[in-house]
């Protein structure tokens, strides 16, 4: 169920149980419903924050896998893209070697080797060594075996 469709469900929830108790149970006085509100209110204000950030934390995952599905298709698109034997492993390419790709210095390819081992070679992206643009220009070059 999406957060704002739980936000109604909670909202209509609430208030059917507001007329529920009134029905059921008069209160002694206004002073006792109004707290039987702002308690009720409290309860939803609490499950709306929590569906809220279920919901970011969802996104954030969707948002990650759509990020890894492109890079991979474009990767794979890419009609530049030398056969997997022709390109550098990530894994085991020596730091001169790494040099050699565009943008790569040599304090960046001491980074990447300590940083080994990979499992696929978008890990530079994620791992905040490469931004998205430098990992582009690199990409169709490298490998993870």
């Amino acid at each position: 169920m999406n957060g704002k469709m739980h936000l109604s469900w909670l909202a209509i929830a609430t208030v059917a149980g507001l007329g529920f108790l009134t029905a059921c149970n008069p209160p002694a006085s206004d002073q006792h419903l109004q707290e039987q509100a702002a308690q009720a209110t409290e309860q939803a204000k609490q499950g709306s924050k929590e569906a809220l950030a279920d919901a970011r934390v969802a996104a954030k995952n969707a948002e990650q896998a759509v990020n890894d599905v492109a890079a991979g298709v474009k990767q794979g698109l890419d009609t530049k893209t030398p056969p997997a034997g022709d390109r550098l492993d990530l894994n085991s390419a020596s730091e001169a070697d790494l040099e050699s790709l565009p943008g790569i210095s040599p304090g960046k390819a001491r980074q990447i080797v300590e940083h080994r081992p990979y499992t696929s070679s978008h890990d530079l992206v994620k791992s905040g060594l490469l931004t998205e643009r430098q990992f582009d220009d690199i990409a169709p070059k490298v490998t993870v075996r």
